[in-house]
Protein backbone atom coordinates (compact mmCIF):
# COMPACT_ATOMS: atom_id res chain seq x y z
CA UNK A 1 0.00 0.00 0.00
CA UNK A 2 2.81 2.36 0.78
CA UNK A 3 4.48 1.76 -2.56
CA UNK A 4 1.26 2.42 -4.44
CA UNK A 5 0.71 5.67 -2.55
CA UNK A 6 4.24 6.78 -3.42
CA UNK A 7 3.60 5.99 -7.06
CA UNK A 8 0.38 7.97 -6.93
CA UNK A 9 2.14 10.96 -5.42
CA UNK A 10 4.84 10.75 -8.06
CA UNK A 11 2.20 10.63 -10.77
CA UNK A 12 0.41 13.65 -9.33
CA UNK A 13 3.68 15.62 -9.14
CA UNK A 14 4.43 14.75 -12.75
CA UNK A 15 0.99 15.82 -13.91
CA UNK A 16 1.22 19.09 -11.99
CA UNK A 17 4.32 20.15 -13.94
CA UNK A 18 3.59 21.90 -17.25
CA UNK A 19 5.11 20.36 -20.34
CA UNK A 20 7.83 22.14 -22.28
CA UNK A 21 5.34 22.82 -25.07
CA UNK A 22 2.94 24.58 -22.68
CA UNK A 23 5.79 26.61 -21.20
CA UNK A 24 6.76 27.85 -24.66
CA UNK A 25 3.14 28.69 -25.49
CA UNK A 26 2.33 30.49 -22.24
CA UNK A 27 5.44 32.52 -21.41
CA UNK A 28 4.57 35.88 -19.90
CA UNK A 29 6.18 38.87 -21.58
CA UNK A 30 5.68 42.58 -20.84
CA UNK A 31 3.27 42.88 -23.77
CA UNK A 32 1.04 40.39 -21.91
CA UNK A 33 1.53 41.97 -18.48
CA UNK A 34 1.14 45.69 -19.15
CA UNK A 35 -1.86 47.47 -20.63
CA UNK A 36 0.24 49.50 -23.04
CA UNK A 37 3.81 50.17 -24.07
CA UNK A 38 3.66 53.51 -22.22
CA UNK A 39 2.76 51.81 -18.94
CA UNK A 40 5.64 49.42 -19.54
CA UNK A 41 8.07 52.32 -20.00
CA UNK A 42 6.79 54.05 -16.87
CA UNK A 43 7.27 50.84 -14.91
CA UNK A 44 10.83 50.50 -16.17
CA UNK A 45 11.66 54.09 -15.26
CA UNK A 46 10.09 53.66 -11.84
CA UNK A 47 12.48 50.79 -11.14
CA UNK A 48 15.57 52.58 -12.39
CA UNK A 49 17.00 54.08 -9.18
CA UNK A 50 18.98 56.97 -10.72
CA UNK A 51 15.84 58.26 -12.42
CA UNK A 52 13.75 58.00 -9.26
CA UNK A 53 16.41 59.79 -7.19
CA UNK A 54 16.70 62.58 -9.75
CA UNK A 55 12.92 62.97 -9.95
CA UNK A 56 12.80 63.29 -6.16
CA UNK A 57 15.55 65.92 -6.26
CA UNK A 58 13.77 67.87 -9.01
CA UNK A 59 10.48 67.74 -7.11
CA UNK A 60 12.19 68.95 -3.93
CA UNK A 61 13.88 71.81 -5.77
CA UNK A 62 10.56 72.79 -7.30
CA UNK A 63 9.00 73.02 -3.84
CA UNK A 64 11.96 75.04 -2.52
CA UNK A 65 11.74 77.48 -5.41
CA UNK A 66 8.05 77.98 -4.66
CA UNK A 67 8.68 78.51 -0.95
CA UNK A 68 11.62 80.90 -1.41
CA UNK A 69 10.47 82.73 -4.52
CA UNK A 70 10.81 86.06 -2.69
CA UNK A 71 14.48 85.40 -1.96
CA UNK A 72 16.44 86.17 -5.11
CA UNK A 73 19.62 84.41 -3.95
CA UNK A 74 17.82 81.19 -3.02
CA UNK A 75 15.78 81.29 -6.22
CA UNK A 76 18.93 81.57 -8.33
CA UNK A 77 20.71 78.77 -6.47
CA UNK A 78 17.70 76.46 -6.60
CA UNK A 79 17.06 77.37 -10.23
CA UNK A 80 20.61 76.47 -11.25
CA UNK A 81 20.39 73.23 -9.27
CA UNK A 82 17.10 72.42 -10.97
CA UNK A 83 18.62 73.00 -14.40
CA UNK A 84 21.64 70.79 -13.62
CA UNK A 85 19.40 68.06 -12.20
CA UNK A 86 17.27 68.14 -15.32
CA UNK A 87 20.35 67.67 -17.50
CA UNK A 88 21.50 64.76 -15.37
CA UNK A 89 18.01 63.25 -15.63
CA UNK A 90 18.20 63.49 -19.40
CA UNK A 91 21.57 61.73 -19.32
CA UNK A 92 20.10 59.00 -17.11
CA UNK A 93 17.25 58.47 -19.58
CA UNK A 94 19.77 58.16 -22.40
CA UNK A 95 21.85 55.71 -20.36
CA UNK A 96 18.73 53.65 -19.72
CA UNK A 97 18.10 53.30 -23.44
CA UNK A 98 21.63 52.14 -24.26
CA UNK A 99 21.61 48.54 -25.43
CA UNK A 100 23.25 45.85 -23.34
CA UNK A 101 26.53 44.63 -24.81
CA UNK A 102 27.59 42.15 -22.13
CA UNK A 103 29.57 39.33 -23.74
CA UNK A 104 27.90 36.48 -21.82
CA UNK A 105 24.49 37.92 -22.59
CA UNK A 106 25.25 37.96 -26.32
CA UNK A 107 26.65 34.42 -26.17
CA UNK A 108 23.51 33.17 -24.42
CA UNK A 109 21.30 34.84 -27.01
CA UNK A 110 23.28 33.27 -29.84
CA UNK A 111 23.10 29.85 -28.20
CA UNK A 112 19.35 30.25 -27.65
CA UNK A 113 18.94 30.88 -31.37
CA UNK A 114 21.21 27.98 -32.28
CA UNK A 115 19.37 25.60 -29.95
CA UNK A 116 15.76 26.65 -30.49
CA UNK A 117 15.87 27.96 -34.08
CA UNK A 118 13.02 30.38 -33.29
CA UNK A 119 10.64 31.76 -35.88
CA UNK A 120 7.35 33.58 -35.49
CA UNK A 121 6.00 33.05 -31.96
CA UNK A 122 9.05 30.98 -31.12
CA UNK A 123 10.86 34.21 -30.34
CA UNK A 124 8.60 34.66 -27.31
CA UNK A 125 10.39 31.83 -25.51
CA UNK A 126 13.82 33.26 -26.36
CA UNK A 127 12.74 36.72 -25.16
CA UNK A 128 11.41 35.26 -21.90
CA UNK A 129 14.60 33.29 -21.23
CA UNK A 130 16.77 36.32 -21.97
CA UNK A 131 14.66 38.54 -19.72
CA UNK A 132 15.06 36.09 -16.85
CA UNK A 133 18.79 35.80 -17.48
CA UNK A 134 19.37 39.56 -17.51
CA UNK A 135 17.40 40.03 -14.30
CA UNK A 136 19.01 37.19 -12.34
CA UNK A 137 22.50 38.19 -13.49
CA UNK A 138 21.93 41.79 -12.43
CA UNK A 139 22.36 43.13 -15.95
CA UNK A 140 18.88 44.67 -15.92
CA UNK A 141 16.78 45.90 -13.02
CA UNK A 142 13.51 44.22 -14.02
CA UNK A 143 12.69 40.88 -15.69
CA UNK A 144 11.15 42.79 -18.61
CA UNK A 145 14.02 43.93 -20.84
CA UNK A 146 12.45 42.68 -24.07
CA UNK A 147 8.88 43.92 -24.42
CA UNK A 148 7.92 41.14 -26.83
CA UNK A 149 9.40 38.39 -28.93
CA UNK A 150 9.70 40.65 -31.95
CA UNK A 151 11.85 43.11 -29.97
CA UNK A 152 14.20 40.25 -29.13
CA UNK A 153 14.28 39.21 -32.77
CA UNK A 154 15.11 42.78 -33.82
CA UNK A 155 17.93 42.82 -31.28
CA UNK A 156 19.35 39.59 -32.67
CA UNK A 157 19.05 40.82 -36.26
CA UNK A 158 20.89 44.01 -35.32
CA UNK A 159 23.78 41.88 -34.06
CA UNK A 160 24.25 39.93 -37.25
CA UNK A 161 23.19 42.46 -39.86
CA UNK A 162 26.02 43.70 -42.05
CA UNK A 163 26.62 46.88 -43.97
CA UNK A 164 26.07 46.68 -47.69
CA UNK A 165 29.32 47.21 -49.59
CA UNK A 166 29.73 50.55 -51.33
CA UNK A 167 30.04 49.63 -54.98
CA UNK A 168 31.09 53.14 -55.99
CA UNK A 169 33.99 53.71 -53.64
CA UNK A 170 34.66 50.11 -52.67
CA UNK A 171 35.10 48.62 -56.15
CA UNK A 172 38.76 48.23 -57.16
CA UNK A 173 40.11 50.13 -60.14
CA UNK A 174 41.32 48.43 -63.29
CA UNK A 175 44.95 48.99 -62.34
CA UNK A 176 44.39 47.47 -58.91
CA UNK A 177 42.74 44.43 -60.45
CA UNK A 178 45.70 43.95 -62.78
CA UNK A 179 48.22 44.22 -59.97
CA UNK A 180 46.45 41.70 -57.71
CA UNK A 181 47.84 38.14 -58.03
CA UNK A 182 45.57 35.49 -59.47
CA UNK A 183 46.35 33.21 -56.52
CA UNK A 184 44.46 35.45 -54.05
CA UNK A 185 41.55 33.46 -52.53
CA UNK A 186 37.97 34.61 -52.93
CA UNK A 187 36.41 36.75 -50.22
CA UNK A 188 35.01 34.64 -47.40
CA UNK A 189 31.26 35.08 -46.71
CA UNK A 190 32.09 35.35 -43.01
CA UNK A 191 34.22 38.49 -43.36
CA UNK A 192 31.15 40.67 -42.88
CA UNK A 193 30.48 38.91 -39.58
CA UNK A 194 34.08 39.59 -38.58
CA UNK A 195 33.38 43.31 -39.00
CA UNK A 196 30.38 43.03 -36.70
CA UNK A 197 32.46 41.24 -34.09
CA UNK A 198 35.19 43.86 -34.22
CA UNK A 199 32.52 46.53 -33.77
CA UNK A 200 31.23 45.02 -30.52
CA UNK A 201 34.46 43.58 -29.18
CA UNK A 202 37.93 45.09 -29.23
CA UNK A 203 39.68 41.72 -29.28
CA UNK A 204 38.55 39.22 -31.94
CA UNK A 205 37.24 35.99 -30.41
CA UNK A 206 37.31 32.92 -32.71
CA UNK A 207 34.81 31.06 -30.52
CA UNK A 208 32.40 33.96 -30.49
CA UNK A 209 32.81 34.31 -34.24
CA UNK A 210 31.79 30.67 -34.62
CA UNK A 211 28.69 31.30 -32.49
CA UNK A 212 27.74 34.24 -34.69
CA UNK A 213 28.11 32.22 -37.87
CA UNK A 214 26.19 29.23 -36.54
CA UNK A 215 23.42 31.43 -35.10
CA UNK A 216 23.05 33.26 -38.41
CA UNK A 217 22.78 29.94 -40.22
CA UNK A 218 20.24 28.61 -37.70
CA UNK A 219 18.14 31.74 -38.02
CA UNK A 220 18.18 31.58 -41.81
CA UNK A 221 17.15 27.92 -41.71
CA UNK A 222 14.36 28.61 -39.20
CA UNK A 223 13.00 31.55 -41.19
CA UNK A 224 12.98 29.52 -44.39
CA UNK A 225 11.18 26.60 -42.73
CA UNK A 226 8.68 28.96 -41.06
CA UNK A 227 7.63 30.67 -44.31
CA UNK A 228 7.62 27.36 -46.17
CA UNK A 229 5.02 26.08 -43.71
CA UNK A 230 3.07 29.34 -43.79
CA UNK A 231 2.76 29.24 -47.57
CA UNK A 232 2.88 25.60 -48.73
CA UNK A 233 1.20 26.57 -52.00
CA UNK A 234 4.31 28.59 -52.90
CA UNK A 235 6.23 25.29 -53.17
CA UNK A 236 9.37 26.79 -51.68
CA UNK A 237 12.44 24.53 -51.95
Amino acid sequence: MQASSENANTKLDTLSEPSAHLIEENVALPEDTFRSYLSYLLYEMAHYKPIMVLLSVIATLGVLITLFHNNDTCSIIFGISLFISSLVLLMALIAMSVRISDRDFIIKLLLEVITRKPAGKGWRTVAYNMNQYLFHEGLWYTPYYFYCGRKCQYFFNSLIETKKPNTESGSPTEDEENTQPDTQPDTSPNEALDEVLRYYFCIPDPNLEAYFVKAAEADQEAQHEYWRKQYPEAALP
